[in-house]
């Protein structure tokens, strides 16, 4: 289940890069992301979008207030007006959009934001239309300061911000042109003012989503390249320490956690070392073939794993048939039980081995074990040590394990099977019946 779900991972990894590259060459003006990268986008800068939301509305809300003061100056007949649609209108609109950013959908959180935007525009427009006397005009000062908030200090998604935008600027310049008040090459003047201004922050509000979104596709691009070198690594790092036949770990591991459980042992936690090997697996080869031989070698290995779970043990293919055990012990008897453990699950596993030149028809192992509580000074006497007793196992008669001079298998005579089937290159091992 959790290879499936890596591949899975991998394979959404390898698309988004793809979409990733297409997107920053594209030529096209439109800044909408495809679907899933935008989906994407808006999951990773949602958090932040909001909280950006929510404190430019507060100083804006903060600036909107100050600019009440204007309103006693450019148009006093309705500075009143102006004072409550800001205070009582727009403040419970402001802190109930600050409240429900965060709690809609992408699209839905920029349309309230470009309709708040809208309201607080019209505010101003409002009372410059309603407005009378010779200081009206310069109403529109805080019309287009607002729309420069929204496209520039907020920012609006440039849809909304063209969307405010091109209703201001048919309001103001209506206005202008209407009201009998305003000299038309004053109003004319203002109206180009507006324009520009417009404008030019149409221009900057693109520029700004635009480079957010590029900044956005060029970093994930870097953290998903980072991500999969990393994993690479990670499966290099696994590959380089496991057994490619077996699936345990390969000899390469075996000396980091040898030094790894030495070190341990100078604190005082000692340990076994265990050399393991197939007994007569070059005639078990020539008998049945290589790919036997393999399939042989995978049994062993998944009995030596069975029995060492659950007991913290290191187990490895030292090199062709032999395999190693690493595991802390309380003293040299535990090492010793659990060699005997593995050696009798071996035997009674019963596979078939017609080709041996004793009188056993099943594949055995002998095993040599030396612990840390011995005289060797260094890792390598250990294993050193392990393999003098290996050694003392497959010259006393194989199939049994042997431990500073100790030696047995188990029962004080050897376990015997009788071999009731054949080996196939193209099926697993047999398991020979008791007899």
């Amino acid at each position: 289940m959790k290879s499936a779900l890596d591949a899975s991972s991998v394979g959404e990894d390898v698309r988004m890069l793809d979409a990733i590259d297409r997107q920053l060459h594209t030529q096209s003006l439109k800044l909408a992301f495809a679907p899933d990268l935008e989906a994407r986008f808006e999951d990773d800068t949602r958090a932040k979008r909001i909280r950006d939301i929510r404190r430019t509305i507060i100083l804006g809300m903060v600036v909107f207030h100050i600019y009440n003061i204007a309103g006693f100056v450019t148009t006093p007949d309705l500075a009143l007006l102006n004072v409550g649609l800001r205070v009582f209108a727009m403040t419970p609109l402001a802190l109930l959009i600050i409240w429900a950013v965060g709690r809609v959908s992408g699209p839905v959180r920029e349309a309230i934001g470009g309709i708040g935007m809208l309201a607080a525009t019209g505010i101003p427009i409002l009372i410059f239309w309603m407005g009378t006397g010779p200081l009206v005009s310069l109403t529109t000062a805080t019309i287009w300061l607002s729309v420069l908030f929204a496209n520039i200090t907020l920012p609006l998604r440039f849809f909304w911000a063209c969307f405010l935008s091109g209703i201001t600027a048919v309001a103001v310049v209506a206005g202008l042109c209407l009201k009998p008040e305003i000299v038309p090459s004053v109003g004319g003047v203002l109206g180009l003012d507006m324009m520009t201004g417009i404008l030019f922050s149409l221009v900057a509000t693109y520029r700004i989503e635009a480079a957010n979104r590029r900044d956005y596709l060029v970093n994930l691009r870097e953290t998903l390249r980072a991500k999969r070198l990393a994993e690479d690594n990670t499966t290099l790092a696994h590959l380089s320490t496991t057994d490619s036949l077996t699936g345990i770990a390969n000899r390469r591991a075996f000396a980091r956690e040898l030094s790894e459980f030495w070190e341990a042992s100078l604190a005082g936690r000692h340990f076994a070392v265990m050399l393991i090997d197939v007994d007569h697996f070059k005639l078990f080869n020539d008998h049945y073939g290589h790919g036997a031989g393999d399939t042989c070698l995978r049994e062993v290995a998944t009995l030596l794993a069975k029995t060492a779970a659950g007991s913290g043990a290191f187990v490895c293919r030292y090199g062709g048939e032999e395999f190693a055990v690493l595991m802390h012990t309380k003293d040299p008897d535990e090492a010793y039980g659990f060699a005997e453990r593995f050696r009798r699950s071996v035997a009674e596993k019963g596979l078939l081995h017609g080709n041996r030149n004793d009188d056993l028809g099943f594949v055995s192992v002998s095993i040599g074990v030396a612990t840390s509580y011995g005289v060797a000074v260094t890792a390598g006497g250990l294993v050193e040590a392990a393999d003098m007793a290996l050694y003392e196992a497959k010259g006393t008669g194989r199939n049994r394990t042997c431990h500073n001079g100790k030696a047995g298998n188990g029962d004080g005579g050897p376990t015997r099977r009788v071999a009731a089937a054949h080996w196939s290159v193209n099926q697993k091992p047999p398991i020979a019946k008791a007899g």
